[in-house]
């Protein structure tokens, strides 16, 4: 019984690492989605401040020209969409499978933030109790020294596993929302465009 206890405890000890590693990993994605996520905020405001009509007023063209790259380096997934929706304006087939494709890549984009807001608390978890095996033993010896040190690494482990599945939580939200609005004016403009003359 002795053995097996030994060999869970060299397997949660050997776990220390690539935790904190997958941590540092999804903060430094945190990170990363942050600064696109400003990005693409700043871009949207942009975008809803030049558009100086309602969408229903506009012409065809005119509608794609507002929902178009404004300046853009790269244009974003929305904008990709609409041009290949103006390839073929009066092909519904073609059509269902441009909004199928926009919904797969927007749901792959929330993918990360979901993994963020349920792996990152776990992670946090994981690197809390990891340590605590450690810390206790120390604190049984009278250690003082590795007893703080491993608490220190428990405690730093769960606040950025919680710093992830924050930014993971808040994120999503946004995106979502956002995914939301940018297929139903995918939709509108496919009917349009179907519409058209």
């Amino acid at each position: 019984m002795e053995a097996l206890i030994q060999t869970l405890s060299w397997i949660s000890t050997a776990l220390q690492v690539p935790v904190v590693v997958a941590i540092l990993y999804l903060l430094v994605r945190g990170l990363l989605a942050l600064g696109e996520f400003f990005g693409r905020w700043t871009g949207r405001l942009r975008r809803s401040r030049e558009q100086q009509r309602p969408l229903a007023t506009l012409a065809i063209g005119e509608l794609a020209a507002a929902l178009g790259a404004h300046g853009a380096r790269r244009p974003d997934a929305l904008q990709s969409a609409i041009e290949s929706l103006r390839q073929a304006p009066a092909d519904a087939a073609w059509h269902d499978r441009v909004l199928t494709e926009f919904e797969l890549e927007a749901d792959r984009k929330l993918g990360l933030l979901r993994t963020m807001t349920r792996i990152g608390p776990l992670l946090g978890l994981m690197g809390t109790l990891i340590p605590l095996g450690p810390a206790l033993v120390a604190l049984a010896s009278g250690d003082i020294a590795v007893l703080a040190r491993k608490m220190e690494v428990a405690f730093a482990t769960t606040v950025v596993g919680l710093v992830i599945g924050a930014i993971g939580f808040l994120l999503h939200q946004a995106a979502q929302r956002w995914a939301m609005d940018d297929l139903s004016l995918l939709e509108y403009v496919s009917s349009r465009l179907r519409g058209a003359p």
